[in-house]
């Protein structure tokens, strides 16, 4: 299991730093700091990408051994993107002409709810 272990800090600092990268393009992107174009579907393909493959190893660690535990927690990213869509979009009502939120983070927000919902629900599912 010690290769598995390792495999999974591999996708777990891949999916780190995908999810920092396109947390700050976003924001770069949202007050016209920088304009990443058709950049910006990329990185988030990838980001989702690399959440997925980590999440699928994750969870078929957790189901293959008895001893799985893993002391990291999905919900900081759910937390941060949560924090910065409620950001973004109660600036976009209030200058609208200034902000609109990007098409991409809406798919990026509900791809990570999604995807921590169903970790959520498989970790609850082997408790049992």
């Amino acid at each position: 299991m010690k290769k598995n272990s390792g495999n999974l800090k591999l996708w777990r600092l891949i999916t780190y730093l995908w999810g920092s990268f396109t947390a700050l393009f976003f924001i770069l992107d949202f007050f016209n700091i920088l304009d990443p174009g058709n950049s910006l579907k990329t990185i988030v393909i990838i980001y989702i990408s690399t959440l997925s493959i980590f999440t699928s190893i994750k969870e078929l660690n957790r189901w293959k051994s008895k001893e799985f535990f893993s002391k990291y927690k999905g919900e900081i990213f759910v937390i941060i993107y949560t924090i910065i869509t409620i950001i973004f979009i109660s600036l976009s009502i209030i200058k609208p002409q200034q902000y609109s939120v990007p098409s991409e983070f809406t798919t990026a927000y509900l791809s990570i709810l999604g995807i921590f919902a169903i970790s959520s629900e498989s970790k609850r599912l082997r408790r049992k």
